[in-house]
């Protein structure tokens, strides 16, 4: 049998919140590891630091061993209770201190309770709503965007790569103006005019590709060669430079139509990476039961 559990220590518990609060809840070898936090934590292991978490969480909430085996026997309390409860599970966290992501403890999962739906909010939404509610001069820059958002609903673990794709793509689009890295709202007329020159630019690129497809024919190759064949050196140096510069137009566009469909991806990957997380991660003050939709 191993050496008794020594009693946890303030200073211990304090280490603890301080590093879930940097790494997040689940990196326990990450914290014990961590310089910051091993010189405090070197008796416990990942093990001490999961269970202490879980004692710790649920003691927030106020509930005792008496008040855990109550709820474990009442397989079947009324509706509204069920509801209560899991709110109370899903935001414990709610200081300054503790503002972590963090799973539902293992109480909510001895109720046998399906969860309440969660409403569906757009990354573009947030964004909007964030600028909106920051009111600062010149418009947001990403990181204070990225403190509203993970302070009033959930967020992926990479929620910072996918809130930077976001962004580019809604400076490309015409929904926000960036300028010297700060975000701010386009007007409605900018919005309207950015969106009506994307689709005349679509118009107009669309028959040139057609036209482009169909410019040469094999006869008109065959022809082109045999010129090239009894051209004088001044001649075939002209033709050549032509060649080069159709070649360079024609790798502009493909490099155009990879960066649109890079855009496309990233906006596939925020999709997804939200849905992945809203099953995941928990991080609620305000709007504990909202998660966010790509």
């Amino acid at each position: 049998m191993g050496a008794p559990k020594q009693k946890w220590t303030a200073e211990e518990e304090a280490a603890l919140k301080a590093g879930v609060f940097k790494h997040g809840a689940g990196k326990w070898r990450t914290i014990l590891k961590d310089p910051e936090f091993s010189g405090v934590l070197y008796l416990r292991s990942n093990v001490d630091l999961k269970d202490k978490w879980r004692n710790m969480s649920v003691m927030t909430n106020g509930w005792g061993s008496r008040e855990k085996s109550r709820l474990a026997v009442k397989r079947t309390p009324p509706a509204h209770k069920q509801d209560e409860n899991s709110l109370a599970l899903s935001s414990f966290v709610q200081s300054d201190e503790e503002t972590v992501d963090a799973k539902p403890v293992t109480v909510s999962s001895s109720l046998d309770v399906t969860p309440p739906k969660r409403s569906i909010v757009k990354l573009d939404n947030l964004i909007m709503e964030a600028i909106t509610s920051l009111k600062e001069p010149g418009g947001s820059n990403k990181t204070t965007i990225a403190a509203y958002i993970e302070e009033q609903y959930w967020a992926p673990p990479d929620f910072k790569r996918i809130l930077s794709a976001k962004l580019k793509f809604m400076t490309g689009c015409g929904k926000l103006i960036k300028v010297k890295r700060r975000y701010r709202i386009a007007p409605i007329s900018d919005r309207r005019n950015s969106s009506m020159l994307l689709l005349d630019g679509m118009q107009r690129i669309s028959p040139k590709v057609d036209r482009d497809d169909n410019f040469r024919t094999k006869a008109q190759i065959d022809l082109e060669l045999a010129k090239m064949r009894t051209m004088t050196a001044q001649e075939a140096a002209v033709a050549a430079a032509r060649a080069v510069a159709e070649a360079e137009a024609a790798m502009g566009e493909a490099e155009a139509a990879a960066r649109e469909a890079e855009a496309a991806e990233a906006d596939a990957e925020v999709a997804q990476a939200f849905a992945e997380a809203a099953m995941k991660t928990l991080k609620g003050r305000n709007a504990p039961n909202t998660m966010i939709r790509a």
